[in-house]
């Protein structure tokens, strides 16, 4: 009797976590298709500006576009929500993994530093693939691109929002070793900074924040007092903070591929994996091809970090 209570009890468990992937697998699905909508709004705003500024066109062409512009308001609202349902289903997927009642694990892709114009190649490489990351943007290079200073490199932001990855907070300076930790309002001040210029080039509003060397570096500089001065700071701003479990060591002095694999499979051993990479790096951008097919071929679900998530700190 009590075998046969224990095989219901499993087998109520694997259905339930056979409908979780289903359901957040659609989700996924429909949160990619609206990145079509979003192309097809961006397109008739063009079609828009050529019309206000023709005045040979008439009243009634003027009406019908207006029309279609009223009729594609909703697109950032349905993006918004369908988000949201894929996050919700993200975070019971995130609960049963810890309470192991699922062998799927969720493996978090996350770029720092940027945007650069190397960034360009990274969207590519994760919409080859329909995946979905996280990137933690800063000022520290200004508004031209330092790998290729023809470009600007503000653009970056509005085609990392375009494709609906997580767009996250680096602060504005980056300037771990130039009075960034000096106190919580310098940092404070730096974070809120990078969150306008995010809103500026996006509409977003940016709520997950990286330390720039990780939260260690204001703890060795300014101590846990200090530390802790900051996050108070963050979570009063509506803040959460993350760093990382796995990486490649693109951000040290990696010097060829063979290494970076190494590093970066050697590191990834946890169910739920925050994975460390710079969108600088043409190492990184040379596996990346390769990393998304090594975790989903050892079960990881590959997800943008989201606010409500067990890895962000609060």
């Amino acid at each position: 009797m009590g075998r046969n209570k224990r095989k219901i009890t499993y087998g109520i468990i694997i259905v339930n976590v056979v409908a979780t992937c289903a359901l957040l697998y659609l989700g996924y699905q429909e949160y990619q298709k609206n990145n079509k909508n979003l192309l097809e709004k961006e397109k008739i705003e063009e079609e828009y500006k050529v019309v206000m500024n023709d005045k040979s066109i008439g009243e009634d062409e003027i009406k019908d576009i207006n029309e279609k512009i009223d009729n594609l308001n909703n697109i950032d609202e349905v993006t918004k929500k369908t988000k949201e349902e894929v996050f919700k289903l993200a975070s019971e997927l995130e609960t049963k993994i810890r309470n192991k009642e699922t062998n799927k694990k969720i493996a978090y892709l996350t770029f720092d530093d940027g945007p650069y114009y190397n960034t360009y190649k990274v969207l590519n490489i994760l919409k080859q693939n329909r995946i979905k990351a996280t990137f933690f943007t800063t000022n520290i290079n200004g508004q031209y691109c330092y790998d290729n200073g023809s470009a600007n490199c503000h653009n970056v932001y509005a085609a990392i929002a375009k494709d609906n990855h997580t767009i996250a907070n680096h602060t504005y300076t980056h300037g771990w070793n130039r009075g960034l930790y000096t106190n919580a309002n310098t940092f404070i001040t730096a974070v809120k900074n990078q969150e306008n210029l995010v809103k500026e080039k996006t509409g977003l509003i940016t709520n997950i924040v990286r330390f720039p060397g990780g939260s260690g570096t204001p703890r060795s500089q300014v101590g846990q007092y200090g530390l802790n001065k900051m996050i108070e700071e963050l979570r009063k701003n509506n803040y959460g903070w993350v760093d990382w479990t796995a990486q490649d060591g693109d951000g040290g002095s990696l010097s060829d591929t063979a290494t970076a694999w190494r590093n970066f499979t050697g590191s990834i051993n946890d169910n739920i994996e925050v994975v460390l990479f710079h969108d600088y790096s043409w190492i990184t951008t040379s596996i990346l091809p390769d990393v998304i097919k090594y975790l989903q071929n050892n079960n990881y679900i590959i997800l943008p970090l989201f606010y409500e998530s067990v890895m962000i700190n609060k």
